[in-house]
């Protein structure tokens, strides 16, 4: 058994920051508030939620957020796919294109979380 973990060339740590990018190969934009363990729920075809595991007396009930079937989900919506769109920008979006529980799910989130909306999802430059 190895005494000591390798990492990879090139691997840096660093202070984790709040993020928020677009998987295109996954079809999902993925947002994450905090780095925590979370318990995944799924509220409908599109949308899943992060919720906290073993929360501390500080920590956010949700931590973060994926958007999946973007491709078709953009379409819906008349958004194009070869931009970068402010975070904010894309939930008014999505809370005008499908109301109810998503929209009220994300108030929750982004009261928790003020400036996650500053962040920014490039969809033309995706991995």
């Amino acid at each position: 058994m190895p005494e000591k973990v390798m990492l990879p060339e090139g691997t840096k740590f660093g202070k984790f920051v709040p993020i928020a990018y677009y998987d295109k190969n996954m079809d999902y934009i993925r947002v994450l508030t905090h780095d925590r363990s979370v318990t995944e729920h799924r509220l409908d075809g599109f949308f899943t939620i992060y919720e906290c595991n073993h929360r501390g007396a500080f920590d956010p009930q949700y931590v973060g957020f994926a958007i999946k079937g973007v491709g078709h989900l953009f379409q819906q919506m008349g958004l194009p796919l070869d931009r970068a769109y402010k975070l904010a920008d894309l939930i008014s979006h999505l809370v005008q294109h499908r109301p109810g529980s998503v929209a009220e799910t994300l108030r929750l989130i982004f009261a928790q979380h003020e400036n996650v909306g500053d962040l920014e999802v490039d969809l033309k430059e995706a991995a």
